[in-house]
């Protein structure tokens, strides 16, 4: 079922990477890959080698120095982690998973400390869902390559104005442990500027240079409405894809993953996003047509005739939006050699 691909040191490089987008349905899709007995993911969902953990020291003192007193915002969320992560084990022992995040936590990164993470799938098909892996550089993307040439990439989207949305209302909870108001507009707009969350909702730049690498073929992309309106249909999609049995007998999970209490945007800000996003939004639609033909109506309905009230129903494709667009989509997700041929409505 699975090429054997040996590391530098004793281990296997993943059969496959989901590289995003962020807030666009990979925790969804972690947890229902998970659930295939052809499929081994590592115990913790994004492992950060290629976009943080290369740019820690090398070896082990310096490494464990780096990590227990340094003052960098990734030396305290693995302090957070490993916290974390040994309460839940106080909680739920299981040894494999105990050695293998010591392997994880505490020994310096390279690339054999990458391929020894994926050891215990050797037998299944293996991956890595990151979704920050989307925006690495060029360069970064060609030592991916080097090292996986054959890996497959997973690529989620969803309608750019509830992606930079999501990424702001996560950046405000993450630094307010909790916290659902995001305060003032001048606050959720900088949020917007931030140029990781610009970088994650250019789709058509990540593309662009993931494919000068991996072919379209090889590339397969989600739309998160397919989650939304076809989960059983666009994992099976996923498994033929990843070349594991798609009739494994085994239930999609289809509720909500990372949901907020409120599930409502401010109009103000919905149109803020249409008109920031406009330009893409119109490429994305001239190129894949379906779900992103919806995307573009939405923009288009907000910056030209914005929905009555303070706050429109988010996602959009539950609000008044969808019930108006007359283009209703059939599936649509794909490899990106078949989606970017599809006119859907």
């Amino acid at each position: 079922m699975r090429s054997i691909r040996r590391g530098k040191a004793a281990g296997l490089f993943p059969d496959f990477l989901c590289i995003g987008a962020q807030k666009a349905g990979t925790t969804w899709l972690d947890r229902n890959l998970r659930a295939h007995p052809q499929v081994w993911l590592p115990p913790i969902k994004e492992l950060h080698y290629f976009d943080v953990r290369m740019g820690d020291p090398r070896h082990v003192v310096p490494f464990l120095m780096q990590k227990f007193f340094g003052d960098r915002p990734e030396d305290a969320r693995w302090r957070r982690q490993v916290r974390a992560r040994a309460l839940r084990h106080r909680r739920k022992f299981r040894l494999q998973n105990v050695l293998w995040e010591v392997n994880y936590y505490f020994r310096p990164p390279g690339d054999g400390w990458y391929a020894s993470l994926f050891e215990p799938g050797r037998t299944k098909i293996t991956g890595d869902i990151t979704p920050g892996y989307a925006i690495l550089r060029p360069y970064m993307i060609s030592r991916v390559h080097r090292l996986m040439p054959e890996a497959k990439i997973i690529y989620m989207m969803r309608n750019p104005i509830e992606r930079a949305w999501s990424h702001a209302m996560m950046s405000f909870d993450k630094g307010e442990r909790g916290r659902t108001d995001p305060g003032r507009d001048e606050d959720v707009l900088a949020e917007f500027r931030r140029r990781d969350s610009r970088l994650q909702t250019d789709y058509l730049g990540v593309l662009e240079n993931w494919g000068e690498y991996y072919p379209p073929e090889r590339i397969f992309v989600g739309f998160l409405e397919d989650v939304h309106f076809h989960p059983e249909r666009l994992m099976r999609e996923v498994y033929a894809f990843l070349g594991v049995d798609p009739d494994a007998g085994f239930r999609v999970r289809k509720e909500k993953i990372h949901t907020r209490s409120s599930e409502a945007m401010p109009t103000r800000m919905a149109v803020h996003l249409a008109k920031t996003y406009r330009g893409l939004i119109e490429r994305l639609d001239e190129r894949f047509g379906g779900y992103a033909s919806f995307w573009r109506y939405c923009a288009e309905r907000l910056i030209e005739s914005p929905p009555e009230g303070e706050t429109i129903t988010y996602p959009l494709y539950e609000s008044v939006l969808w019930e108006e667009w007359p283009g209703k989509n059939a599936f649509q997700s794909g490899t990106l050699s078949g989606v970017s041929r599809q006119r859907h409505g």
